[in-house]
């Protein structure tokens, strides 16, 4: 009490200062916006709480606020008002606090766990509790792309309201709802993107679209700190921000969820429901009709305000890894609001100046007309969260089989799959003893059995589709996403039957894994390449300065237990050439192997057992520790870099240097091994430096492309290889006798819409060394591709000739790219060039595809095929390594 009104009397004070500053004229600049410009007229407010404007020393919307600011207010708010609780969740990448506030009546803070329970138990379909009994709960959720700024901003204004607001509404929306209020699912980009507009802010507003607050470079603020969109990660979890957000979701399972956007200027603003033939049909059409319901609380809210609006256009909700679309698929209405941005504080449009503070405005009354519909259909809403999930046991009895097997050796890519359906409350069942079933033999430690029959029967049907036909062929996002096949986790549909040996007790968390044992050795260790982490392993060895050696071929090794077969990209740590002393090389051997689940083996002999390979062959390569440059900058593509630099920093731990494109003329390239050129068109790339750059490939260099990048590098005479021409894929698609009302389906069909393409690697070249199967799946969304190359030994995958294994591709697009390659790689002088056809990083979580990147970090030496225009110099290199 006595910090309380401490806290109360500071507040007063530093009010009245402000205001004497401004009264004075030290006050930067003196805006007219007010709060009462935001609030409902007809409320009144507790004087007690403070105000945004009390804290921050400005009123929300004239400048814009930055994460910490944000913090603060809202701890100032809880700690003022009897009706909030705050949680920090978790830290965003750059360690920012990811903050949930709890809002309900003062007499239900104490009780919130029991509120949580009661409400959870409507969810659960072995509870037949009455739902209409249970506390409601809606989750406001606020700027997932930081330079959306609007909803952060209404955050403010919105937990002010719920904290001062008086009167019989405000009573009855907290009396027996929980209000979960998530200011900011980015603070990583709002930090980066208010600090933009800010530093461009005139006392004068400047409306130019072309002024540079309204034009953020090509580091934009609508990404997180590793440059992804993390309104595509809600199911995939491959950031800390989205896995502390999904963690208090499933913890409370809303009835209700808002997603707060922004989007063109031009626009007005957008709520759902969207486009009645765009949803997931997973999704019941029940959720449609509720979003309806709630919409008219929008339109009167929006209409009092004197705000233009549209529904039922634009966006989708089949992907089930947005905002909007993730809660359908759990029994919540999830709603997506989207505001036509001032990107900075004033902006012209064809409607007119848009106003930074009336995009706050508008974000703000959203709010409120969705916690006002969703206690109006109180009722309703439990009642469908209810029967949602017991027709999730209903429809999963219907089903032609039990559930999905999962068959997959490799610890890191099997356990990260199952932490993703862990953290979904998706449950997993170790196979506990070996059996078989339709001739394929299923083991301990590689093998889980995910049922079809549990509570979340639509989301592990959505995870797991592999759906290739739509109602509607234009989507707003990707057609397929099937976590299995990201992860290259072979998975099957069975019935279950006697022969089947699973655990009672669900997969939550990894087994520890059994140390390595290194023994007494005159020769070394080895490590197979297979393992997810091995290239991680060999990163820190080599950045530890420890000696090691790459074995691009099969070998058979004589161990402490007898002779044992390596695959092809055995990693050996010999006791020759170390500059440390063998103990230390050792521990550090054991601790990286242990902490990365990677088997390492004792070698007894250098002299191997059967014919091939000894250890100290001389086709057996010294290792060397990557230098790469990552171009970034104008012309890259944003978002592809991100996810480039994310698996290097992440899975490899391996640094890499950034050089944006209008500094690599200046660059000192020398200096690096290796270079990624990323999606992009790569045409503000100067003569002089495609000169250099196809110098230092002649001496030695490693380009590496995807997409783009490779489209340019053989567009510049690099990569020697012929891509795919538009023309053969227009000619798929004719355009005689269409009328104007086919022109969105013609344009539809032409494109790849996010798929999944089925590959079929050359498991003999060096690049694919680490791969336990021929066929890999790789997402693929775009219609690049390589001509079958006419020099041998050049490509390295191939899409199969009926490539679509999930996803929407039409006849004409599957017919041009059947048997086409994927990926490419070749000798160019001294150096090498690898181009892939797609992203190989695919939004951090296609894990089955990344280590051809590792690959082409480590392993590039041995690719000694060559371009047709190479081919005698090959010839002539190759007589004479041979001439002995």
């Amino acid at each position: 009490m006595i910090a309380r009104l401490l806290h109360r009397f500071l507040r007063q004070t530093t009010g009245a200062l402000v205001a004497l500053l401004a009264a004075l004229g030290f006050a930067a600049h003196a805006s007219d916006i007010e709060l009462s410009y935001y609030l409902p007229d007809h409320v009144s407010y507790d004087e007690s709480i403070p105000k945004p404007a009390d804290f921050l020393g400005f009123e929300v919307g004239e400048w814009h606020v930055r994460p910490e600011q944000v913090q603060r207010y809202l701890e100032v708010l809880a700690d003022a008002s009897d009706r909030m609780t705050l949680k920090v969740t978790g830290y965003s990448h750059e360690r920012r606090p990811l903050l949930v506030l709890k809002i309900s009546a003062p007499e239900n803070q104490g009780r919130l766990e029991e509120m949580r329970q009661q409400h959870m138990a409507v969810s659960d379909p072995s509870q037949n509790v009455t739902a209409t009994e249970a506390p409601l709960v809606v989750y406001l959720g606020y700027s997932v792309h930081g330079d959306e700024p609007s909803g952060v901003n209404a955050s403010l204004i919105t937990a002010y309201y719920l904290a001062a607001a008086q009167g019989d509404e405000i009573d009855a929306w907290l009396d027996n709802t929980v209000i979960l209020l998530d200011p900011m699912y980015n603070p990583d980009g709002i930090a980066r993107f208010a600090n933009w507009v800010n530093q461009y802010k005139s006392m004068t507003p400047n409306n130019d679209r072309q002024h540079r607050e309204h034009q953020q470079d090509w580091l934009r603020g609508r990404q997180n700190h590793y440059w992804f969109d993390l309104n595509r990660d809600w199911l995939l979890l491959q950031h800390p921000e989205s896995e502390a957000r999904i963690d208090t979701y499933q913890r409370w399972l809303p009835n209700v969820l808002t997603d707060h956007h922004e989007m063109g200027t031009d626009s007005t603003y957008f709520f759902q429901p969207g486009i009645p033939s765009r949803k997931n049909p997973l999704t019941p059409d029940e959720n449609v009709k509720l979003t309806e319901k709630i919409a008219t609380f929008h339109a009167d809210a929006l209409d009092e305000i004197h705000s233009l609006y549209y529904t039922e256009e634009s966006f989708d909700d089949f992907y089930y890894g947005k905002g909007s679309s993730y809660p359908d698929a759990q029994g919540t209405i999830a709603i997506l609001f989207e505001q036509a941005s001032s990107r900075g504080h004033l902006q012209e449009s064809i409607n007119g100046d848009v106003s930074f503070p009336f995009t706050i405005k508008n974000q703000f009354v959203t709010s409120l007309s969705t916690i006002r519909g969703a206690v109006a259909h109180r009722d309703e809403l439990l009642d469908f969260q209810q029967r949602f999930f017991k027709e999730n046991m209903t429809l999963a009895a219907r089903e032609s089989f039990d559930g999905y097997m999962l068959k997959e050796a490799d610890e890191g890519r099997m356990h990260e799959l199952l932490r993703i359906l862990n953290t979904h409350n998706i449950k997993a069942y170790p196979v506990s003893e070996e059996f078989s079933v339709n001739n394929v033999t299923y083991r301990p430690g590689e093998a889980y059995w995910v049922p079809i029959r549990q509570r979340n029967y639509r989301l592990l049907k959505g995870a797991f589709t592999t759906r290739q036909d739509f109602p509607d062929n234009t989507f707003y996002d990707v057609s397929a996403w099937t976590l299995p096949m990201a992860f290259n986790v072979e998975f099957s549909e069975l019935r279950q039957n006697r022969r089947f040996r699973i655990s009672n007790e669900a997969w939550s968390a990894p087994k520890a894994f059994s140390e390595n044992q290194l023994g007494d050795t005159r020769v070394g260790y080895a490590f197979s390449w297979e393992p997810h982490f091995a290239p991680r392993v060999l990163t820190h060895l080599l950045r530890n300065n420890v000696h090691a050696r790459l074995a691009a071929d099969d070998m058979t090794i004589t161990t402490p237990n007898g002779e044992q077969r390596f695959p092809r990209g055995t990693v050996l740590v010999t006791r020759a050439y170390q500059d440390r002393p063998w103990n230390e090389v050792q521990s550090l051997l054991k601790e990286l192997a242990d902490a990365n689940r990677v088997p390492v083996h004792t070698i007894v002999s250098g002299l191997t057992p059967s014919v091939g390979m000894d250890i100290g062959s001389r086709s057996i390569d010294p290792a060397t520790l990557p230098n790469v440059l990552l171009v970034i900058g104008f012309g890259t593509h944003l978002q592809e870099a991100g996810e480039a630099w994310y698996y290097l920093d992440r899975d490899l731990n391996l640094p890499v240097t950034m050089i944006e494109t209008q500094r690599l003329d200046s660059a000192d390239i020398d200096r690096y091994t290796h270079i990624i050129l990323v999606d992009g068109h790569y045409r503000t790339l100067s003569d002089r430096f495609r000169g250099r750059l196809q110098q230092w490939v002649r001496s030695g260099g490693v380009l590496i492309g995807q997409k783009g990048g490779a489209r340019w590098m053989t567009e510049n005479n690099l990569l020697s290889a012929s891509v795919v021409s538009q023309d053969t894929f227009r000619e798929k698609f004719p355009s005689e006798g269409l009328s104007y009302g086919d022109r969105s389906d013609f344009f539809a069909q032409q494109r790849i819409a996010g798929a999944i393409f089925n590959t079929r690697l050359d498991l003999s070249h060096p690049l694919t060394v680490g791969f336990p199967r021929a066929e890999l799946p790789i997402f693929k969304n775009s219609t690049m591709a390589f001509e079958a190359n006419e020099a041998p030994f050049v490509d390295v995958a191939r899409y199969v000739e009926n490539p679509v294994l999930a996803g929407l591709t039409s006849t004409g697009n599957r017919e041009v790219l059947g048997g086409k390659s994927n990926v490419v790689a070749h000798r160019l002088g001294s150096g090498r060039v690898i181009g892939f056809s797609d992203n190989v990083n695919f939004r951090g979580y296609f894990w089955g595809t990344t280590k051809l990147m590792a690959n082409a970090l480590y392993w590039s030496q041995y690719a000694l095929g060559t371009g047709a225009e190479e081919a005698d110099e090959a010839m002539a290199d190759e007589e004479h390594e041979h001439a002995h």
